[in-house]
């Protein structure tokens, strides 16, 4: 039996969720694990880099709980309150992401200042610090390819945000093995905080670059969905008695979008028959991409001509997505 679009969009609501909690728990547990041996590490060795690099772990803990959160709620259905949906919940916590990253970056920095400051670079039984270092690498990069696969698949932003978190922390813990290996075999002991410095400006790009991300969505700029316009121009086009699309604007909330449209039809036309052709416009956009929420088609007579607020036609879409 043919599944109905909202037996799909439950299907997919419930694989999303179901795939964003494995995701999330596995960050949560590893996570977990790897923070206790580093700051216990930290502790026994003196190491400040570790111990850094445990602080920057115990918030990844946080991030896995915040994005585990967003999906149970942007999963829930619309109601009197949020009639849009709860979708935007991943963006919000995509944002707090970008602080957390931010901010981790800040105490990376602050921290490797200091231990150059104050000469602080004697470390007790560094063998340790290495090995937790390796283990941490291999780790995090199993995280990032994990979360990073799932966050796509699902299209969940806050998943693809805490996966590039995961990626920045191999880049942390790669900036300690460096430094304990120099520290080892040629008893440079500055280079540890020095390259701890140079990783903290690429924890804060990454921090910056999704912050300004998901302003972009908050704000409705078209940036990156190019392939909603397109999915729009092909539907119209399939209903043989819809003409010139246009006023088209697509809104992102999370993993989900909103579209509103202006088509035309023989101004001789019912309001009935009218109704039909938009319904029929809706029916083949939501076919084409299941992610595609909510559509809101206005109808105009053939070669209507009055002057529209800001929307996009099929030129412009050629013009801006095909760059």
């Amino acid at each position: 039996m043919k599944k109905t679009l909202n037996e799909e969009n439950f299907q997919i609501n419930s694989t999303r969720e179901k795939l964003a909690a494995n995701a999330s728990w596995m960050g949560i547990i590893i996570n977990g694990a790897l923070a206790f041996f580093k700051l216990v590490i930290s502790f026994i060795t003196g190491s400040m880099a570790i111990l850094a690099d445990g602080i920057d772990t115990t918030t990844d803990i946080i991030t896995s709980i915040l994005t585990l959160i967003a999906s149970k709620i942007s999963s829930k259905p619309a109601d009197e309150s949020h009639p849009f949906g709860h979708e935007r919940a991943e963006t919000i916590v995509t944002k707090v992401l970008s602080l957390v990253i931010i901010y981790a970056g800040f105490q990376v920095l602050i921290g490797a200042i200091q231990s150059i400051i104050t000469h602080s670079f004697s470390i007790y039984r560094p063998y340790l610090v290495l090995w937790i270092s390796l283990i941490s690498i291999f780790t995090k990069y199993f995280l990032y390819k994990y979360k990073f696969s799932v966050g796509n698949k699902i299209r969940n932003s806050s998943i693809v945000a805490d996966a590039l978190n995961m990626r920045n922390d191999i880049l942390t813990s790669l900036s300690v093995l460096i430094g304990i290996i120099f520290y080892l075999t040629l008893n440079i002991m500055w280079v540890d905080p020095l390259v701890a410095i140079i990783v903290s400006a690429f924890i804060f790009r990454v921090g910056i670059k999704m912050f300004l991300e998901t302003s972009d969505e908050f704000m409705g700029s078209s940036k990156e969905l190019g392939e909603i316009y397109y999915n729009t121009l092909e539907a119209v086009e399939k209903v043989s008695k819809a003409n010139n699309p246009h006023k088209i604007r697509v809104r992102k909330a999370g993993y989900v979008y909103f579209v509103e449209l202006h088509i035309e039809v023989e101004e001789e036309m019912s309001v009935k028959e009218a109704n039909e052709i938009a319904s029929q416009v809706e029916k083949e956009l939501k076919k084409i991409n299941p992610y595609i929420k909510d559509v809101m088609i206005h109808v105009e007579p053939l070669g209507n001509n009055e002057e529209e607020e800001f929307g996009f036609d099929k030129n412009s879409i050629k013009r801006i997505f095909d760059k």
